[in-house]
């Protein structure tokens, strides 16, 4: 498939930081490609590069074979992008930073002001339009940035964090709304939020210390555990430390936490499971539970080491 986004050996650094390292992926037309992430590991900043907000310091990078440097009036005129902080024009209010955003992305001013009213009331937020952002909660502004976004019916969207601070019932709205674009237009979003991660993407990529660990459908990434298990295992008192001493005989047993009454671990062998089950018997287990590893496994193990 054609790619909408493409970003070649793209370098950030502040200072003596280095944000992102020869970063090189592409996100296919049409389709949903999210990032996942630790705070700070740049996944806001890869997104206000694309939008030309910072500069990067090597590297390339294309939004429908455009370069974003060279051709930025086109690149940002089919681009919409929701900041992870509300940026709204506090000197307008808000049906004047939706219309005044619109004309700025070609739409005339009759356009701009249906545009705003329908997106108002998709999102439910039309009785604030003549508010200004200031006086409004966190999660309002939040819907407000989300319409701006796609006022402008933009080819490629662009995600920082899109549910933060919403109740759940906007989380589904807006949900529903791009759900409504899937195979229609690219979709890129960064999140710390693996339900929807897992739910919304048709790919995914895992950023960690500014390098793309894993990039693939969550199916593709979920195999590369080659069936690792997570067991959760709850006792009926907080077992003693002797426990966490007993484990140490058995390596194959994948970091192991006890937290509480609440002990917790991996492992691709099922004997392993037994070795320890073994052991939990004699400090008052009470339940098991035990899934195959999921995304959030995944990430965990990448990041914090011992499940590669």
């Amino acid at each position: 498939m054609e790619a909408s986004i493409t970003l070649k050996a793209v370098a950030k650094k502040y200072k003596s930081n280095i944000v992102l390292a020869d970063l090189s992926f592409g996100v296919e037309k049409g389709t949903t490609f999210v990032i996942i992430g630790e705070s700070g590991s740049g996944k806001s900043t890869l997104l206000k590069i694309l939008v030309g907000l910072i500069e990067r310091n090597a590297g390339t990078a294309y939004i429908h074979g455009k370069d974003i440097e060279t051709r930025w009036k086109e690149t940002r005129s089919i681009t919409g992008y929701l900041p992870q902080i509300s940026n709204l024009d506090e000197e307008l209010n808000i049906f004047e930073n939706l219309t005044v955003y619109a004309q700025l992305h070609g739409l005339s001013s009759q356009m701009a002001k249906q545009k705003a009213i329908l997106w108002s009331e998709k999102l439910h937020f039309k009785s604030v339009l003549m508010e200004m952002p200031q006086t409004l909660s966190f999660g309002t502004q939040r819907k407000i940035c989300f319409a701006r976004a796609l006022i402008h019916d933009p080819e490629v969207i662009l995600l920082d964090e899109p549910t933060t601070g919403l109740d759940p019932v906007s989380r589904a709205t807006i949900w529903k709304i791009l759900d409504g674009y899937r195979n229609k237009k690219t979709i890129l979003f960064v999140t710390q939020n693996f339900e929807e991660a897992e739910r919304f993407s048709d790919r995914i990529a895992i950023l960690h210390h500014g390098n793309i660990k894993m990039n693939g459908t969550l199916d593709r990434l979920i195999e590369t555990t080659h069936g690792l298990t997570r067991y959760h295992l709850t006792f009926l008192e907080t077992p003693p430390d002797k426990l966490m001493d007993e484990l140490k005989d058995f390596p194959k047993v994948v970091r192991p936490s006890l937290n509480g009454k609440d002990l917790e671990f991996y492992s691709r062998e099922r004997q392993q499971f037994f070795n320890v089950l073994q052991i939990a018997l004699k400090y008052g287990l009470q339940d098991i539970d035990t899934s195959m590893c999921q995304l959030r496994d995944l990430f965990t193990g990448l990041t914090d080491g011992g499940l590669e």
